[in-house]
């Protein structure tokens, strides 16, 4: 692969290099290359995005359902002119993914495919400014980091690569190249052991491992310091993302000329070339699912440490039924608000214990009641009467907080509240969406039987048909409920936001039908306003 090297490496040392110059290149030597460029005007000089899209025989492209491999190649700029004459050793990203695109596009018209598709995305500006860094400068990228994420990181990839020079520094000492741990929605997960056992074969020594924080995956612009920007790809996906990392024995600054070392830069391309092998035929794993869906189910979504932080001065309150503390309640919702706000919960069962809930707040015979859960796992059930007072109490207490647009986090039809900002009521929002989908026929599933006639009331203008199963109980008697609606219904209404995604997913596959979840709903419409 030396040779590939070399020829980029010519082709990038040079002011006067353009995205359309390497277009040219990729396309008389391959010409049925899928080759993009965007151009961006940046704070010294034009910017050239550039997209390679190698299409596998099994790949997304064609039709396939072969993982898609994102390799970008992760830098400020690949020249500091006019202060530095030459390629800076920050360019070694875009050298090195740009040099493995290159291999993988010759294996290709030699006939050996890969089985998925490969995209490599990267930025060429010869003249990035220099940026002041500890211990050594780093050259600065010429647009911002959002534009930069905008062009490189892409919905297609199903696993990313961010390869970036990583020499300033005092943290890692060895030449040649070190990969990190996956970043994945703001978890550092383990390293992967397929990549670590690729690794062992491509340079035959032992495998070494970049050290990362937990600020290192953090969106720059924050005010924390950053090792480099080698994971910043990871702070705007939810795909997983491994660092490679371009290394040396000692501190080596990101402006410097003369500073790349192709014989590092070819074994890291090396490396990449073999991980789109095994990856796009599935061999190779960047993270354990199973495991990092117990993580997200056991500590929540770290997606904040995807964001500019938490304390932006942007709330939302999350109105529960039963108490603040329930994990369940927050599960999906998070996800859809997190990245942008900082949420708020309060229950208005908080500080009452299950006798006291029992006592005071438990429904008449044939009074209209809600269900919930409360921390200890048991089921409550509150009238509807009971709980419009509490609910009033919540939002004074939000509202005085200065916390003004809020959602209650219920299905249940209530009499009007002396709210004074916004509050996000799912029956009335569900009830104006259904009806601007025309809905014939409803299928609704209920979290108890008594409250069948409840809902035949609410909605029976949607020739509503019922069953019953709780959010809160088996997740085989969910199956079991939604088995029993005709096949003729429009759409199915999981009339209770104690459903989950998870749930709704159960419902779409025993029935074939369209599943309406409220709180995914009314979430992203308070995401969308507020």
């Amino acid at each position: 692969m030396l040779k590939q090297v070399i020829e980029i490496f010519e082709i990038l040392d040079n002011p006067k290099v353009t995205g359309e110059i390497l277009k040219k290149y990729f396309e008389n030597a391959y010409p049925d290359v899928d080759f993009e460029i965007v151009r961006i005007t940046g704070k010294n000089a034009p910017v050239d995005f550039i997209k390679i899209t190698i299409e596998g025989r099994n790949g997304k492209k064609r039709g396939g359902d072969a993982p898609t491999l994102g390799v970008i190649g992760t830098l400020g700029g690949i020249g500091a002119r006019p202060e530095i004459c030459g390629f800076t050793s920050d360019g070694d990203g875009a050298l090195t993914a740009l040099a493995a695109g290159l291999k993988i596009c010759e294996m290709k018209k030699r006939g050996d495919c890969l089985e998925g598709d490969v995209i490599v995305t990267t930025h060429v500006c010869p003249f990035s400014p220099i940026l002041p860094h500890d211990p050594v400068p780093f050259m600065d990228a010429p647009v911002s980091d959002e534009i930069i994420n905008r062009y490189t990181v892409l919905e297609e990839m199903d696993g990313i690569i961010s390869v970036d020079t990583t020499k300033g520094n005092e943290i890692i000492n060895h030449k040649g190249f070190a990969i990190t741990c996956t970043v994945k929605e703001g978890y550092i997960l383990k390293v992967s052991k397929d990549l670590l056992d690729i690794m062992k074969i491509t340079t035959g020594i032992p495998p070494v491992v970049l050290p990362i924080s937990q600020q290192d995956i953090t969106p720059y612009g924050n005010g924390i310091s950053h090792l480099n920007s080698i994971l910043q790809p990871s702070t705007c996906t939810d795909k997983p993302v491994v660092g490679l990392a371009i290394t040396t024995e000692t501190v080596v600054p990101g402006c410097s000329s003369g500073a790349t070392h192709l014989v590092d830069v070819e074994q890291a391309a090396r490396f990449i070339v073999e991980v789109a092998k095994y990856f796009s035929r599935g061999q190779c794993k960047f993270y354990d699912v199973d495991e990092f869906n117990r993580l997200k189910k056991l500590y929540g979504s770290q997606k904040k440490y995807q964001t500019q932080g938490l304390n932006t001065g942007r709330k939302v309150g999350l109105i529960t039924m039963g108490k603040s503390n329930r994990k369940d309640m927050k599960e999906d919702i998070e996800d859809i608000l997190q990245p942008k706000f900082d949420i708020v919960g309060i229950g208005i069962l908080d500080g009452y214990s299950f006798e006291e809930i029992k006592e005071n707040f438990w429904p008449e015979d044939g009074e209209s009641f809600i269900v919930s859960m409360i921390d200890d796992g048991q089921v409550v059930k509150i009238s509807e009467s009971n709980a419009f007072k509490l609910i009033g109490e919540k939002i004074n207490i939000l509202e005085n907080e200065g916390i003004i647009c809020n959602m209650l986090m219920c299905t249940g039809k209530f009499p009007d509240f002396d709210n004074k900002g916004i509050l996000l009521r799912p029956e009335r929002i569900i009830y104006s969406i259904l009806k601007g989908m025309d809905i014939k026929k409803l299928g609704i599933i209920v979290p108890d039987e008594e409250q069948v006639n409840d809902s035949l009331k609410q909605y029976y203008e949607f020739n509503p048909e019922i069953v019953a199963a709780s959010p809160y109980g088996s997740i085989d008697d969910i199956g079991r409920a939604s088995s029993k609606l005709s096949k003729d219904v429009d759409l199915v209404l999981l009339d209770c936001m104690g459903f989950t995604e998870n749930m709704k997913k159960i419902v779409e596959d025993k029935t074939g039908l369209k599943v309406m979840l409220p709180r995914t709903l009314v979430a992203g419409i308070l995401n969308n306003i507020a």
